[in-house]
């Protein structure tokens, strides 16, 4: 009699290739085989983090039988156990597999990969000073031509692009504070400026914070210009804060790329309907401004990604009810702010009119 050996094969999750039972990672499509069960584990540990990081780190471990002992995501987990063992923060966040960042996180893309680190302070500097010039030359011709008297050549260009420079430093903090590798400020005249981030936050409430961190922060650059003016009565001080206001106002739209779809992103991504709404209604009926054709084409992509393919049901935007609550709150009396300072000379005349005094 012949025995005959037989060996129990099952489908990749992903894309359905015969695998042995005991295989972590399909070799035909690199997919975790147990990318779902993974997902619930990050998500679990994610919440215990802030509260509990020994528990959190006990919930990792979960992890790492589900994983390749030789792979990136083995490491990144065995390196965040031992982080939260020992109450300190990670440098290198992991997202795991199936997660869904505003970019790609080095877990989503593969063991090998790698997350690319900050610029040396020099090579920083360099970009983000020598970005402020071009810009500053540029605003200078651009503000020089206006006849209206208002705006200060050399002067406004300079205050200008402090503000923004203020404005991206709020960014900075909050990527400093939970470790996101991302480039220096870079400023592009007529756009603004923009900061690349090289690797994805945990969460949505991550990428909220670190969204409204430069609207907060130059709304106290543009409140400093604004008292500045009031002790001063310069009519340069005046300009600056105004437009100090209107740029972070702007920014606070609920359409991402902008840090006002970064913040809604972590209340509900729905917000950014009634966002990309208004922006079409300001391109349309408003000015035809090419920065809103730009920004509507860069929305799109992720808006799609997000709502149509039901990407919000991701652990990345399961952040709990108290956070989400805090996010909209804050994004409520920021934005008002800012939309009270900015319509300050309107309400003026409006309550003078009430008083009889117009």
């Amino acid at each position: 009699m012949t025995a005959t050996a037989t060996t129990a094969t099952f489908p990749c999750p992903r894309c359905g290739t015969p695998l042995m039972y005991g295989t972590l990672a399909c070799p035909a499509c690199g997919g975790l085989v147990y990318s779902e069960r993974l997902n619930e584990i990050a998500a679990e540990a994610q919440r215990e983090e802030m509260s509990s990081p020994i528990r959190a780190a006990l919930i990792w471990k979960q992890a790492l039988p589900l994983l390749p002992p030789d792979s990136q995501q083995y490491r990144w987990v065995t390196q965040r156990i031992g982080a939260l063992s020992a109450g300190a923060a990670m440098q290198s966040p992991y997202v795991p597999p199936g997660a869904h960042g505003y970019q790609p996180s080095p877990a989503a893309v593969g063991a090998d990969a790698a997350v690319r680190p900050r610029d040396p302070l020099g090579l920083a500097l360099a970009k983000t000073i020598g970005s402020m010039i071009i810009s500053i030359v540029v605003y200078t011709m651009m503000f020089s031509k206006d006849a209206g008297g208002l705006r200060f050549g050399l002067e406004f260009a300079t205050g200008f692009v402090l503000l923004m420079l203020v404005h991206e430093m709020g960014h900075v903090f909050a990527m400093r504070f939970y470790g996101l590798s991302a480039s220096p400020p870079i400023f592009i005249p007529v756009l603004g400026a923009l900061i690349n981030l090289r690797q994805s936050p945990r969460n949505a409430l991550e990428e909220a914070i670190v969204g409204i961190g430069g609207p907060v922060l130059g709304t106290v650059g543009a409140v400093v210009t604004y008292f500045i003016y009031l002790k001063t009565g310069s009519q340069l001080f005046y300009e600056l804060a105004m437009f100090g206001f209107l740029l972070n106002l702007f920014n606070m739209l609920p359409v991402p790329p902008l840090d006002g779809g970064r913040v809604t992103a972590a209340v509900s991504p729905w917000i950014w309907i009634p966002g990309l709404l208004v922006a079409a209604y300001l391109l349309i009926f408003d000015s035809f401004n090419p920065i809103l054709i730009l920004l509507l084409v860069m929305a799109w992509p992720r808006v799609r990604r997000t709502l149509l393919e039901r990407a919000h049901h991701s652990p990345y935007y399961d952040i709990g009810l108290p956070a989400k609550i805090a996010m909209g709150a804050a994004y409520v009396l920021l934005g008002g702010f800012l939309a009270v300072m900015w319509y300050l000379p309107v309400i003026r005349i409006a309550f003078a009119k009430m008083n009889g005094q117009i």
